[in-house]
């Protein structure tokens, strides 16, 4: 599986639409308060706001293609021009609508439902409102120029779906005004019995001949008086994967500027942090929420080497930190660190490093608590002098493989970036766990014991050692600690979330 930025925010836009159609009632019931604030205070703009919540609540609310980003975006530019068209207002009136739709919810959203909502007006924004992102590769696009052509002679043609076992004409395209209103729909359990139905009304006598190609998801049917059709399938065939190409092209260059909208949103969600912790946070949802993962942990890194878990999203928070590990048992991690030391500042940006199997590269125990198949470790780094401050480990969910896209890896190194210097402002807290960073993972075991009130019997027996190398454990522990004696440590250790 191949993780892309596109999907991800294509899932961003998908629950702004699916937030605000769970609360279609009270956006429509403010977007109409507001229409008839401007209306009675005698505004100019009152017309096209009225204009513009129709086009929006008819394909946001009601239409079928209402979670399908591209379609939805179509229908509702094409509506735009139609019945607005250019208009100085414009813009006013969308972020209007926004700002009604924030108010309306203000008490029901989380922060992501606020950002996926702006994210879902941003791009109206982009497209509807910009000539210069028109993509001429639509469908729509190419069937109304191939009914307008002067080179065929098609009576007309019909965009047809299939749902649930049933063929339905989703838009027709005409040359002149059309015969049947676009909305209106023929139905069918088969493309015969479809075209059979529409054929009922062609009342003119005239010898038509219909055809179908499928194309993607969508079925064509073309009508035209033509008797021979073989040559121009032919050339419809061939246009069609022009079409197809063409679209993919543009789909290239779009991802390729895709991260940005990710870290955009990734560096608003940071600025609403006020504390350590919630920063902590908002960096571990904000790899999930803006980037194709589903799992994510982030670890301090100490000069001696030493990694210690700190937070986890949708990982179990309290297993991530008490993980104190030496870099040197993670060879390919050790490797990109000395990496860094040999180029030091030189080095433009840290790199995420991508593993396919962790099973080669963490000890086993990590790989059977947390069912760690694929990998990405992110640097966590201050872009100032390139101080690296940990790393965020990210997975696909347990057990699971995939591979990442260039863009991804792109947007992984800015987030990476990104969190670091907003790390780096509370670098109290994250050295604040320096005391024990030379805590060994049986010495984290032994603290941990002492903290749930084990006597040192009871964890020799537990951890299947005698008492004297237990003691042993705890004089060190002691030492590193600067702790006068056992309560001491302990309170310490869950101070600085070393334990829990």
């Amino acid at each position: 599986m191949n993780l892309t930025l596109d999907a991800q925010m294509d899932r961003l836009f998908v629950h702004g639409i699916h937030v605000m159609l769970e609360n279609r009632e009270k956006i429509e019931y403010s977007w109409l308060q507001m229409q008839t604030y401007l209306r009675s205070s005698g505004k100019k703009v009152a017309d096209t706001m009225e204009k513009a919540i129709d086009i929006l609540s008819n394909h946001m609310f009601h239409s079928d293609f209402m979670f399908n980003e591209e379609m939805l975006l179509v229908k509702i530019k094409y509506d735009w021009q139609q019945c607005i068209g250019s208009n100085p207002s414009n813009p006013f009136v969308l972020t209007t609508l926004e700002n009604t739709v924030h108010r309306a919810l203000r008490e029901e959203k989380t922060g992501k439902d606020t950002q996926a909502i702006q994210y879902v007006f941003t791009r109206l924004n982009e497209y509807v409102l910009s000539d210069s992102v028109n993509n001429p590769f639509t469908m729509e696009s190419f069937l109304h120029q191939l009914i307008h052509s002067k080179h065929f002679s098609f009576r007309w043609i019909a965009l047809v779906v299939e749902r649930e076992g049933e063929f339905t004409v989703e838009e027709w395209f005409a040359k002149d005004a059309p015969s049947r209103n676009v909305y209106q729909t023929y139905r069918g359990e088969t493309i015969y019995s479809l075209t059979e139905n529409i054929l009922k009304d062609e009342s003119d006598g005239d010898r038509l001949n219909v055809f179908s190609i499928p194309h993607e998801q969508f079925v064509l049917l073309f009508c035209t008086q033509q008797e021979n059709v073989t040559d121009l399938i032919q050339y419809l065939n061939y246009s069609l994967q022009m079409l197809k190409t063409g679209k993919t092209s543009l789909e290239a260059v779009k991802q390729q500027q895709q991260w940005k909208d990710a870290v955009i949103l990734f560096q608003d969600s940071l600025i609403r942090a006020k504390t350590f912790d919630e920063t902590l946070k908002l960096i571990t949802e904000g790899f999930i929420n803006y980037l194709p993962f589903e799992r994510c942990a982030i670890f301090s890194y100490t000069s001696d080497d030493i990694g210690i878990g700190v937070a986890g999203t949708r990982f179990d928070s309290k297993e991530i930190r008490a993980i104190t590990e030496d870099i040197r048992n993670l060879p390919m991690i050790e490797k990109g660190i000395k990496l860094l030391r040999q180029f030091g500042n030189g080095m433009r940006f840290l790199q995420p490093l991508y593993i396919k199997d962790a099973s080669l590269s963490f000890p086993a125990e990590y790989i059977k608590k947390f069912q760690l198949k694929s990998l990405v470790v992110t640097p966590i780094f201050k872009s100032s002098d390139n101080e690296l401050l940990g790393a965020a480990i990210l997975d696909q969910g347990a057990n699971r493989e995939f591979t990442i896209s260039e863009n991804t890896y792109t947007a992984l190194i800015k987030f990476g970036q990104y969190a670091g210097d907003i790390l780096g402002r509370y670098t109290n807290h994250i050295h604040a766990t320096d005391q024990s960073v030379k805590l060994s993972p049986r010495e984290l075991e032994v603290l941990q014991l002492m903290a749930n009130g084990e006597s040192t019997t009871s964890a020799a027996n537990i951890l299947h050692l005698s008492e004297y190398t237990v003691r042993d454990y705890i004089t060190s522990i002691l030492q590193k600690m600067n702790a006068k004696n056992r309560t001491e440590a302990v309170a310490q250790a869950i101070r600085k979330g070393i334990i829990c």
